[in-house]
């Protein structure tokens, strides 16, 4: 595979590791130490990219006091001429005029050839003296012979200067004659040569990665699929999302056009017979060896070998040790084949189909892969018979080695293909629940919905109520993971309807048990008996799955009924009859109610909880939705007490592979929690809007914290009203309070804040907006409580959003002690382990007490110095620069505070030297400064101050400064 180009789009992602080693390389160059590193790795895979950054930050951040001067050459696939030295050329060409450096004459100079290794060492070493010097050569596969003497004579030069040395290497294009191999052979042989091979991205990268490209977060889907197609290669990835709407969930059925022709640009160079070889080798779809090439080409043993040979030279194809051929890049298989026509693709699959068919027949133990590439190739070859009964036997042989991804693939084939059958000897609801327990196997949930849905189709209640019973619940569960449906009452009732017919059945038991769990989100009054009942039964019936739910709910029951010990025993017992079970919903279920019972969800030991089951359910080999589900959860807890950098590699884990709605939306919930405290604000937005999207009516869900966050996201927008309405949806919804229920008045009296400063700023009537307040509190006179029995740190953290609801109002209200209070709210979020709130009453508090007069400035600046401190902790930057902008308007001098204020805001009718004071008022200047600094008097800085006073409408500078920064931010 070829790439024109090693972009990998806007941002760097996901080579942390590999950018520290190339930074650490670069960092030798201070210390007067020369060395080479060569950086190897498929085309595409980012080394350029790598270069560019790691030579951006040297340049940035300068080597010692002196700036590194960075020389960067590219040397080029050029067939029909040489040029020598051209990568030295556009090196030293690419020096800006700016920086004074003689430019070394003797590479234009025809007769000085011979004298150019010397002559360029002397200029680099002359270079080396003054400054660092980083030599970049990019491409030095296609480098020419002189640049490569030059090169070898530099690095082989003297250890005790300033000089490093980078060149990047396409693997793929140097094959065992490559020109190249015997210099790299003699230059590793040199000291302080590095190396480092870089390899594509991960999962969580590649989203990264596509993130940048779209311009906003992709669906897993996306994800997923991009990386099954591209392996991680960064150029690849950026070129099959190209044109894509950033809330695409899938790839197009066809590529696009400028990746097939950067993944084809090497296939072109092959001869006549090697093209076709090796389409025919796309088509078969797996490995081949050359003696199947001979039987469907016709062709001898030595051309097949040799064309097989000439495309392991040009990287298109590797060869295994077992023999077999196959691409290098899984994505040339794939184009390739959709290069054919119609007539050629199915001619070339009932080929390789018959050919197999005959191996497989004289073999005593056929390989699985075989298998699976018979049935693949009738399938394509649209032989509608042998393809459902090759599939069938297929998946027989993937899942008896644990291939269930694979055998969940050829059963939903098989299903499809079933309805055209209609002699077929196996029957389409064996065939479903075939596929439904594959699926629940492998954790493939939309597809075992649809296998669901489909039994209940086919299945009659009255003929086969326990059935229909056990797919009632589970359709519930699925329905929930998927977003599609919050727990239902109905549903569950109908369940146990039916069941009751057999009421001592383990199905009547499960359904009694998620009949509990229904009710007890809806305050049904029943709940408790029905838990019981469902213990009761569940237990007689000795099956452990319905013995786990029932655990679950009197679990439930007790937790809410403030039975915090009871319901903890309850969930234990729940988690072993699940792991007995392997029903992992029932694990996962089981283990947030243990939680529940231990601790509120905003703490240290919930977190630990989390991490400490998400480990059992690896350990126990669960499908990567259940883990995830557990690890957004713990990030969730890791980030509300302000463990943020944790609360980062958890999303990591929760992303490493597919983690389906119901842990997606959790992760990106907090995902947008995150970026929006620390001001990302549009970043925030597109993962709420991507919770959205996977979870229809959200407010419905009261699992989940989607109004308080929404809240929170629209606040740091600059959307007071729209989050007023979010915070009191969640606050006035039907049944169990949602999560994050305690935040959403304090949520709602903030929002009310922000829209009474912003009616202050404007002169606008306030009366309404402080009615609000009062209606608020009077409806509202504390914030609203979880169920559960009470903790320590719980009560703690109650206590301290009932102080920032009491600021919040009392901001609202411009109370005398609103400093005081904000003090007394910042103390209980400490108290609470609430870091990110603690930083906001920091704020808040600084600029109550400031704007109350001098004889409460060593307080403010005391609490300044707090909040800016936490902030810049938890890179809030937001509140960094809030705080920062206060200090310097009130002339406090920190050594954090920046040395430049944020610049006026677009307060309309000022004269431009109207607005160049305002900035120096922002920053802090006294009258003096300003006059200084302006060359103009101190009066007639006192009059322009005036002027903005009374434009503005402020009564002195530091709400002068406030209402600025307000409109700025």
């Amino acid at each position: 595979m070829a790439a024109a180009a090693e972009g990998i789009g806007p941002v760097l992602v996901g080579r942390s590791v590999e950018l520290g080693a190339v930074g650490a390389f670069v960092d030798t160059v201070d210390a007067g130490t020369a060395g080479t590193l060569l950086i190897t790795g498929d085309p595409g895979v980012g080394k350029t990219a790598l270069v560019r950054e790691a030579c951006t930050r040297a340049a940035a951040e300068p080597c010692g006091k002196s700036v590194a001067v960075i020389l960067t050459g590219t040397c080029l696939p050029l067939s029909s001429m040489t040029v020598p030295f051209l990568a030295l050329r556009s090196a030293v060409r690419g020096i800006p005029a700016a920086d004074g450096i003689p430019r070394p004459r003797f590479l234009d100079e025809v007769d000085a050839f011979s004298y150019v290794p010397v002559e360029f060492d002397a200029w680099l070493e002359e270079l080396c003296a003054a400054r660092p010097v980083i030599l970049v050569i990019d491409d030095l596969h296609w480098a020419d012979r002189s640049t490569l003497d030059v090169l070898m004579y530099v690095i082989a030069g003297p250890a005790d200067r300033r000089l490093a040395v980078i060149a990047t290497i396409r693997g793929g294009e140097v094959g065992d004659d490559h020109p190249l191999q015997r210099w790299l052979a003699d230059v590793r042989r040199l000291p302080r040569i590095r190396q480092l091979t870089l390899g594509p991205l991960d999962r969580v990268a590649t989203g990264e990665q596509i993130a940048a490209v779209l311009g906003a977060p992709p669906h897993q889907s996306l994800v997923e699929e991009v990386f099954t197609h591209t392996r991680g290669n960064s150029y690849l990835n950026k070129l099959v999302v190209s044109g894509l709407a950033p809330n695409a969930r899938h790839l197009p059925s066809t590529l696009p056009a400028d990746l097939k022709s950067a993944v084809l640009q090497s296939w072109r160079r092959l001869s006549r017979g090697s093209r076709e070889l090796t389409q025919i080798v796309a088509a078969g779809g797996m490995p081949t060896r050359p003696r199947d090439l001979e039987d469907i080409t016709g062709a001898t043993e030595a051309e097949v070998k040799r064309m097989l040979r000439e495309a392991v030279d040009e990287g298109i194809l590797d060869l295994a040790a077992a023999g077999t051929y196959w691409f290098h890049h899984p994505m040339n298989a794939e184009v390739l084949e959709q290069g054919l026509t119609e007539d050629e693709r199915q001619r070339r699959h009932s080929d390789f189909a018959g050919r197999l068919e005959r191996l497989i027949a004289a073999l005593p133990t056929p390989e699985v892969a075989m298998m699976v590439s018979v049935a693949d190739h009738h399938f394509q070859a649209k032989h509608l018979i042998p393809a459902y009964k090759w599939a069938l036997r297929a998946a027989g042989a993937v899942g008896a080695v644990g291939g269930v991804s694979e055998m969940l693939r050829l059963l939903r084939r098989a299903v499809a293909l079933r309805s055209q059958l209609p002699n077929a000897a196996e029957s389409t609801l064996d065939l479903l629940n075939r596929l439904r327990g594959v699926a629940a196997e492998s954790g493939a949930i939309d597809t075992e919905l649809d296998a669901v849905d489909a039994l209940l189709d086919i299945l009659d209640a009255e003929a086969s109520p326990l059935e229909v019973t056990e797919l009632l619940v589970r359709r519930m569960h699925l329905r929930f993971s998927t977003g599609r449906a919050f727990i239902s009452v109905s549903d569950m009732h109908e369940a146990v309807r039916i069941s009751s017919v057999q009421p001592q059945s383990w199905q009547h038991a499960l359904a009694l048990a998620e009949l509990t769990h229904a009710e007890l989100w809806q305050n049904g009054p029943d709940a408790a008996v029905h838990a019981e009942r469902a213990l009761v039964a569940a237990t007689a019936a000795g099956n452990p799955r319905a013995l786990s739910y029932a655990l679950t709910a009197n679990a439930m029951v007790a937790i809410i009924d403030k039975h915090a010990s009871r319901g903890s025993a309850y969930a234990l017992k729940a988690l072993e009859a699940s792991v007995q079970a392997r029903d992992f919903w029932a694990f996962v279920h089981a283990a947030l109610w243990e939680a529940n019972a231990q601790e509120t969800w905003a703490s240290s030991l919930y977190a630990n909880r989390m991490r400490q089951r998400r480990e059992e359910l690896i350990a126990l080999g669960a499908p990567h939705v259940y883990i995830a589900k557990l690890s957004a959860d713990e990030a969730s807890a890791l980030l509300a007490i302000g463990n943020w950098r944790e609360c980062v590699q958890r999303l990591r884990v929760v992303l490493g592979s597919d983690p389906g709605p119901l842990a997606d939306a959790s992760a990106r919930l907090t995902a947008a929690r995150l970026a929006a405290w620390q001001g990302r604000h549009e970043e925030a937005a597109a993962h709420l809007a991507r919770a959205d999207e996977l979870f229809a009516q959200t407010t419905d869900f009261l699992a989940f914290d989607f109004d308080a966050i929404r809240a929170e996201v629209l606040l740091a927008a600059g959307k007071p009203r729209s989050a007023y309405a979010s915070a009191m949806a969640g606050a006035t919804s039907a049944g169990t309070p949602p999560t994050m229920c305690e935040w959403l008045i304090p949520l709602a009296a903030r929002a009310l804040s922000d829209q009474i400063d912003r009616a202050r700023d404007t002169g606008e009537d306030t009366a309404k907006l402080v009615e609000s307040v009062d209606e608020l509190v009077e409806r509202f006179p504390s914030v609203i409580r979880d169920f559960g029995e009470s903790t320590e740190h719980w009560e703690r953290q109650i206590e301290a959003l009932d102080r920032l609801y009491a600021a919040e109002v009392g901001r609202a209200r411009r109370s005398a002690d609103n400093g005081a209070q904000w003090l007394s709210a910042a103390d209980a979020c400490r108290a609470g382990m609430l870091a990110w709130e603690e930083a906001y009453a920091c704020w808040r508090g600084a600029e109550a007490l400031l704007t109350r007069g001098n004889h409460h400035r060593a307080q403010a600046t005391s609490v300044l110095r707090r909040g800016l401190e936490l902030s810049e902790e938890l890179e809030a930057a937001p509140l960094v620069s809030n705080l920062t902008v206060l200090a310097s308007s009130a002339r406090i001098t920190l050594d954090r505070v920046a040395e430049h204020a944020p610049e006026a805001g677009t307060i309309p009718g000022l004269t431009s030297r109207e607005r160049e004071i305002l900035t120096h008022v922002i920053a802090g200047r006294t009258y003096g400064e300003i006059a200084r600094t302006l060359v103009i008097s101190e009066k007639t800085v006192s009059s322009h101050i005036s002027n903005l006073l009374r434009k503005t409408g402020t009564s002195n500078r530091m709400d002068l400064a406030r209402l600025a920064t307000r409109r700025t931010n």
